[in-house]
């Protein structure tokens, strides 16, 4: 991130958590599981005073709306966002725009 605000000082960069895991629960070798990257990398983010969406909390926000599960928008290897899943998190980040302008 410095080396890009430093050659790209004018650039807007938005940072988006990863996309949610169907098993986010699993610990990695680490004894880690995927919300503790989450919120690990929120802290480094915001120390650091970049603008980030929590894109994971939002996506799920609007799957509760729709009555709808996060197997629903992820590929069979329950990882991957699929096309709907791909248009969620384009959705997410489009409102955040809107609510920024």
């Amino acid at each position: 991130m410095s080396k890009l605000q430093k050659e790209l000082p004018n650039t807007k960069i938005l940072i988006i958590s990863p996309n949610p895991v169907a098993n986010g629960k699993t610990e990695n070798s680490l004894g880690l599981i995927y919300l503790d990257y989450i919120h690990a990398s929120e802290q480094v983010i915001k120390k650091n005073k970049w603008k980030y969406i929590n894109s994971k909390e939002e996506n799920e926000k609007k799957l509760s709306k729709k009555n709808m599960r996060l197997a629903d928008i992820l590929t069979n290897d329950n990882i991957h966002p699929n096309d709907q899943g791909h248009y969620k998190w384009f959705e997410v980040i489009e409102e955040y725009f809107k609510l920024k302008k």
